[in-house]
C-alpha cells in the first residue's frame, strides 16, 4: 500500500497482515467519516476523513519508533467514531466529549476485526484503553501522536500552517522514554501557537459551537419523528446525509441549508447549549537526558 500522505509524504505499509486489518470493512468505514464532522458541511476544503487520520496517526507512531501493539493500537484509536465523529457529544451528554470511546468494544468485537487482530496475534481487549499506549495518547495539554496528527492535518487543510511548517515541526519531534517532546523550545513555541490559533479559530469557535449545536439539535429531530435510528449513526456521514434529506422533513432540511449555507450573522446573541471542548499544548522540550515542559523555561 503506497499513497501520498498530506502530512509525512510518500508513506508505505508493506506488512500483509497489518494490510489485512486496514482492508476490514470496519476499519474501511472510516473513509466516509470526516473528522470535522457536520463543520465539513459549511467548510468542504475541511475534507479529512477518520480513515486519514488513523493511517497518520500509524505513520507517525511508527517514525517516532513506537513498538507493533502500539502502532496497531493507532490505526484502531478511532474505529468507533459514529457519522460525523463529534456531532453525537453534542447530541448526549460527553463531558471530555469522547462518547465513541464508550462504544469501542463494539467495533473490536466486529468479526473482520477479532480475525484481522487474531493473524497479528492481537485480541480486541488489547486495544479498548488507549491510555496504556503512553505515544499514542496522553491528556492535554501533553504531545502525543494522536493529537499531533490530528493537529497537523486539520492546519493544513484550514491554512493555518503549511507543509513547509509541518516539515520543519516534525523534524524536532523526538521521544524521551515514552514521552514525545520537542528538540528545542522554538519548536515547542511555534506549535503551541498554531495549536491555539486552531482552538481559537476552528475546533472551539464561536461558528463551530453555532454548527455542532444546531446540527446536534436536528439529529434529536430526526431521531424523535423516526427519520434516524441509532444504528444509522454507525454507518458514515453519507448515508445518514442521504437519510435525512430524504425524510423531506422541513425543520431538518432547513437546518441542514442553514449549516451548509452557514451564516456568520446568526452568531450574534447565540448561545450554544454545549461549548466545544477547549484544547491547547504545552510541550515538553528535550533537555538533555530528560525534558521541562515548554511553560517553565
Amino acid at each position: 500500500m503506497q499513497w501520498t500522505d498530506r502530512v509525512y509524504g510518500e508513506s508505505r505499509i508493506d506488512d500483509p497482515d497489518l494490510l489485512a486489518l486496514i482492508a476490514c470493512p470496519t476499519f474501511q468505514r472510516l473513509k466516509g467519516v470526516r473528522q470535522a464532522g457536520p463543520s465539513a458541511l459549511a467548510f468542504p476544503f475541511k475534507a479529512v476523513t477518520r480513515f486519514e487520520h488513523s493511517l497518520g496517526v500509524f505513520l507517525l507512531l511508527r517514525r517516532l519508533g513506537a513498538d507493533r501493539r502500539e502502532q496497531v493500537a493507532g490505526l484502531l484509536h478511532d474505529l468507533s467514531h459514529t457519522a460525523f465523529s463529534h456531532a453525537v457529544d453534542f447530541l448526549y451528554d460527553s463531558d471530555e466529549q469522547n462518547h465513541h470511546e464508550s462504544i469501542k468494544s463494539v467495533f473490536l468485537d466486529r468479526p473482520d476485526v477479532v480475525a484481522a487482530l487474531g493473524r497479528l496475534g492481537y485480541r480486541p481487549e488489547q486495544f479498548v484503553d488507549d491510555a496504556v499506549y503512553p505515544l499514542l495518547e496522553r491528556p492535554l495539554p501533553w504531545l502525543c501522536a494522536d493529537r499531533l496528527d490530528y493537529f497537523f492535518r486539520d492546519s493544513l487543510a484550514c491554512r493555518v500552517s503549511s507543509p513547509e511548517v509541518v516539515s520543519r515541526l516534525l523534524a524536532k519531534l523526538d521521544v524521551v522514554g515514552s514521552t514525545i517532546v520537542f528538540t528545542d523550545a522554538a519548536a515547542a513555541r511555534e506549535a503551541a501557537g498554531l495549536f491555539a490559533v486552531m482552538n481559537r479559530e476552528w475546533w472551539a469557535s464561536p461558528t463551530e459551537a453555532y454548527i455542532y449545536n444546531e446540527f446536534a439539535a436536528m439529529l434529536r429531530i430526526a431521531f424523535d419523528t423516526g427519520v434516524l435510528v441509532e444504528d444509522d449513526l454507525m454507518t458514515d456521514d453519507a448515508r445518514v446525509l442521504a437519510k435525512l434529506y430524504a425524510s423531506g422533513d422541513p425543520t431538518i432540511t432547513d437546518a441542514l441549508s442553514r449549516i451548509e449555507r452557514f451564516d456568520p450573522g446568526r452568531l450574534a446573541d447565540y448561545v450554544p447549549r454545549v461549548i466545544p471542548k477547549v484544547r491547547w499544548l504545552d510541550p515538553p522540550v528535550k533537555t538533555g537526558s530528560s525534558f521541562t515542559l515548554l511553560s517553565r523555561l
